[in-house]
């Protein structure tokens, strides 16, 4: 009987233990996915500057014509440009 209970008890701190681990990575995943996300938008601002000589508008502008794509219910992309010739500041924000 104390076999059935130690196997048992040990099968069961391995689930929690995989459990633990696989919400780590989720976890580390989503942090990781709003700087990829501030990488691409920053890139898309200084290639359209490079081919339009201005810095886009907004956000929209980025995701109509130079195939951004943001989910918005896990991020908030605040972009605020202050002219077409200084680089906007870009804050990504995980919701």
């Amino acid at each position: 009987m104390r076999v059935y209970l130690r196997s048992a008890a040990i099968f069961i701190l391995v689930i929690f233990l995989f459990i633990a681990g696989v919400n780590h990575m989720s976890e580390t995943a989503d942090a990781q996915g709003a700087d990829t996300l501030n990488t691409a938008i920053h890139r898309a601002c200084v290639q359209c500057y490079a081919v339009e000589g201005r810095y886009p508008p907004s956000v929209a502008y980025l995701q109509d014509y130079y195939g951004i794509q943001i989910d918005d219910d896990k991020y908030a992309v605040y972009y605020e440009g202050f002219a077409s010739n200084i680089m906007p500041d870009i804050t990504v924000v995980e919701l």
